[in-house]
Order: structure tokens, then C-alpha cells, then sequence
């Protein structure tokens, strides 16, 4: 039995599986570094994690979480513009919450 991975999430500062945050990741891009959403998990560089919900993000902007993490300063409008992107867009193969799964169309 393969157990997974844990990571805190710096918003709430909860520890969980990592199926259950998403990744956050700083990338030296000139001329200052930038923090990215690493939606596969597999960028190179330092990593952060966040619940999937804006509490979260929000959370760890206003606690300065992400300059922390990253030893390095982070632009808190960015991260915030990011995350309303990765919201926005459709979500394939996430459930959404809004259609029943039973299959049953009574």
C-alpha cells in the first residue's frame, strides 16, 4: 500500500495529501523572480502549497506566507491574479459539485 505524500498548506497551515493542494513555485525570471501556480506539480524550483480555495491563497498572502516560503520577495497582486486565472478556467476531469453522480436521471 503506497501512502501519500503530506505537505502544509501555507494558508492554513494544515497538513494533508498533496492530491489535495496545489503547488505554487518560484522561477528566476528576469529581472525578478516570479512566483508561478504549478498546476502539474512538476516544475523545476522551489515549491509552496495551497488548498485549492481562495481562504487559503488570501491567507497566505495577508500572513506574508508565500516571501517566507520562498526566501525571497513575492509580488502578493501576481499570486492573487494568478489564482482568479486558475479558477476561471474549465476544470476537466475535477468534479464541479453541480451534476449528481449517482447516474440516475430520476
Amino acid at each position: 500500500m503506497k501512502l501519500h505524500q503530506q505537505r502544509t498548506c501555507i494558508g492554513c497551515r494544515t497538513s494533508t495529501s498533496r492530491n489535495e493542494l496545489i503547488r505554487w513555485v518560484l522561477t528566476e525570471q528576469a529581472p525578478l523572480d516570479a512566483v508561478l501556480l504549478d498546476v502539474g506539480a512538476s516544475a523545476f524550483g522551489r515549491g509552496a502549497w495551497t488548498h485549492e480555495n481562495e481562504k487559503c491563497v488570501r491567507q497566505a498572502v495577508q500572513r506574508r506566507a508565500f516571501s517566507r516560503a520562498f526566501k525571497s520577495a513575492v509580488n502578493a497582486e501576481t499570486v492573487l491574479e494568478q489564482f482568479t486565472a486558475y479558477e476561471d478556467r474549465p476544470a476537466f476531469g475535477r468534479p464541479s459539485g453541480k451534476h449528481d453522480e449517482s447516474g440516475s436521471e430520476i
